[in-house]
């Protein structure tokens, strides 16, 4: 007999006990919309196969297992959060389409230091080690230190992430990305930095030389969807395209202008466009020191002119001390001064002093 079997009999199965077989049948056919790829024995049935949406259980009469529960999406709102239960104690949650992101409440304001020699690395997406430089679980922005080792392609795939606003600065090595209506592939250097607008498609192909990166991200419980369909790269060239009012942006450090950084003549500042192409959303600069200068010296209050959401210093080069509530701290390579839940008075802090080489990244969220 030749068996030329449908695609859908060829697809893993969700085994799913069915003690009364066709109160379990109707259930799954009648209530939830199944489709029957197969059945037998076709007097008396005990087994069959049903499809749905991609999805495929074995329906089994003489399987003995505990029930499953299943996620069904949907986009009727009046439906979305409500549950069923099947004859053969199957649960059945309807769910949004979409992942709902949870709401942002507002937090005191508060400045963290985060200390690399007091930092957790855990493993992430893609193999990814991961350093979270906010110790505040309930705040609304992801900031993170992410670290790949060695040099070879990375075992991503094209991806792109629900979010309002993102930003990857290269603190050491390099990589290899591509983008969605970019273009070719191109190199990501150390101090090179991208705006990753909503939704956009992007896959990182290869990393070099122990890459480092900052990440900063809002909101922090955003979800990260596969495009299987896309393929990375292709002929696409569409740098203009928008993206929920924000422009894909590619900010090299080589290619930057550095101007006076206000109000100190021993520091010098490099913006950015990011505050442009995410439409005002947020903006990432570097600041760096042109000479020594004394902790005696008349210290350089940095945050008071403005009230962002976010607020990031992060110490590429050297070291600075800083005055927090009449006190010095002290910080050095890859630590970081966080304001997690926005800038106020009880969150101002001076730069007091800093060595020749001291150069800090800045990112900032502004309220929207």
């Amino acid at each position: 007999m030749d068996h030329q079997p449908i695609a859908s009999l060829k697809s893993v199965r969700l085994a799913v006990a069915a003690p009364d077989f066709q109160a379990g049948l109707s259930f799954f056919v009648e209530e939830l919309g199944f489709e029957v790829a197969m059945i037998a024995p076709a007097e008396d049935p005990t087994y069959a196969v049903l499809t749905l949406e991609g999805m495929t259980i074995a329906l089994d009469k003489n399987r003995i297992s505990e029930p499953v529960t299943l996620e069904i999406p949907s986009e009727g709102k009046e439906i979305i959060g409500t549950s069923k239960q099947g004859p053969n104690g199957t649960k059945v949650h309807y769910v949004s389409y979409v992942r709902e992101v949870s709401k942002n409440t507002k937090q005191i304001p508060v400045l963290n230091v985060a200390q690399v020699e007091k930092a957790n690395w855990v493993t992430g997406r893609a193999g990814m080690s991961y350093r979270s430089l906010i110790d505040d679980q309930k705040s609304h922005i992801t900031a993170s230190h992410i670290k790949i080792e060695g040099s070879g392609q990375v075992p991503d795939w094209v991806h792109f992430h629900d979010v309002e606003f993102q930003v990857i600065y290269c603190l050491r090595g390099s990589a290899k990305l591509v983008y969605e209506g970019q273009g070719e592939p191109f190199i990501f250097s150390e101090g090179d930095c991208v705006l990753q607008p909503p939704h956009i498609r992007h896959r990182v192909l290869e990393s070099y030389d122990d890459l480092e990166v900052i990440e900063v991200t809002s909101p922090s419980d955003h979800a990260t969807y596969a495009d299987r369909v896309m393929e990375l790269p292709n002929r696409s060239y569409t740098p203009e395209k928008d993206f929920s009012g924000q422009r894909f942006t590619f900010s090299k450090h080589s290619e930057s202008k550095w101007e006076k950084y206000p109000g100190n003549e021993n520091l010098v500042t490099q913006k950015t466009s990011i505050l442009k192409t995410s439409g005002g959303v947020g903006w990432v600069n570097e600041i760096r020191a042109i000479a020594f200068q004394e902790t005696n010296e008349e210290p350089i209050l940095v945050n008071h002119d403005f009230e962002p959401d976010f607020f990031l210093w992060f110490v590429v080069e050297g070291s600075a001390t800083i005055i927090y509530e009449g006190r010095k701290i002290n910080i050095g390579v890859d630590d970081a001064i966080i304001c997690p839940n926005g800038c106020r008075q009880e969150t101002e802090f001076y730069l007091a002093g800093f060595q020749e080489d001291f150069r800090v990244l800045e990112v900032g969220i502004n309220p929207h």
